[in-house]
């Protein structure tokens, strides 16, 4: 068998029992830095790839959080600085300090409460300030999550291990969740398996090779199959023998978007208990009469269990070797 193993690939090589898959479902890595300085160094990166009810939350809370303040610092100063004040109890106070403080934070100015104490004009003044710099950020970053190129890429629930040609594969499919155009797709996939060496576990990569590495157009789904040949780190082992490597394959997308004019990325895993032995992808599209292809992506998921035998295949491709 061909050496297909590579050194440690940027992922690390020391395991425990504790250490957790590499690649999480979303496509971040499993891994947590520390000593990076100040976090609002890091806070338009940070903004950029939380997700998006993540950023509304987060836009929703600030501004209420900030006003809320603000209403408190008018009713320490008296809101009777305020033109347009009536009433005299705590809840109504704070209600129109609140409302004169969204009014002056987002430089509305309806007219019907207005700044007239000292007090309460360099409070205003300030928090008109804050405002003016707050929504400049915040329309900066909603400009850089919309113009920021990226890849949603859907992968099926599960990596088969199913019959192909003469032989076995590991096989998934993934799609595009986008309309936009992907085109000169690359495929990339690596192993990750648990070696004992000198009593020290520790993590061992290899390439898997695929059938099809590369695709032109990627307007269906795509299924990536690693031949289970001579040069596959799976080849003549049991299904126990392959739960037991420990394994995680990684999976490294690549294409240009034609939205974009930019090349982008996608990653994903999957891990041992990910994997179904005997059995192949059912159909995700339909061609009808009038020739049109209609694919379902929720369909890249399902799959059917074999009847044949993969034990019985895989001892005589091990006593073959």
């Amino acid at each position: 068998m061909a050496d297909s193993h590579v050194s440690d690939p940027g992922l690390g090589e020391k395991y425990d029992k504790q250490t957790q898959r590499i690649i999480n479902p979303d496509g971040s890595f499993n891994i947590y830095r520390k000593g990076l300085g100040p976090a609002i160094r890091h806070l338009y990166q940070f903004f950029l790839n939380i997700s998006w009810a993540q950023f509304i939350s987060i836009l929703l809370v600030a501004y209420l959080v900030t006003n809320a303040l603000f209403a408190f610092a008018y009713l320490a100063i008296g809101v009777e600085g305020i033109q347009g004040y009536r009433t005299h109890k705590f809840g109504s106070d704070f209600l129109t300090a609140l409302f004169f403080s969204f009014q002056t934070f987002t430089t509305v100015g309806y007219g019907g409460l207005a700044p007239v104490g000292i007090g309460v004009n360099v409070i205003a003044s300030f928090q008109a300030l804050v405002g003016f710099m707050s929504f400049s950020i915040a329309t900066g970053v909603l400009y850089g999550r919309f113009a920021k190129p990226s890849a949603i890429i859907m992968y099926s629930k599960n990596i088969l291990l199913c019959p192909f040609n003469d032989g076995y594969s590991l096989m998934f499919r993934a799609v595009n969740m986008r309309n936009n155009v992907l085109m000169e797709m690359e495929a990339k996939l690596l192993l990750a398996t648990t070696k004992e060496i000198n009593g020290e576990y520790r993590r061992t990569y290899a390439r898997l090779k695929l059938d099809i590495s590369a695709i032109d157009f990627f307007p269906l789904n795509w299924t990536l199959v690693h031949p289970i040949d001579s040069e596959s780190p799976f080849y003549g082992k049991s299904p126990t023998e392959i739960m037991k490597l420990n394994p995680e394959v990684l999976v490294l997308l690549k294409g240009f978007d034609d939205s974009f004019s930019q090349v982008v990325h996608s990653r994903f895993s999957y891990t041992k208990n990910d994997i179904v032995f005997n059995a192949k992808f059912k159909p995700a599209y339909t061609t009808y009469r009038d020739g049109s292809t209609h694919l379902n992506v929720k369909n890249i998921h399902h799959y059917e269990k074999l009847e044949t035998r993969l034990q019985d295949f895989l001892e005589k491709q091990k006593n073959r070797t």
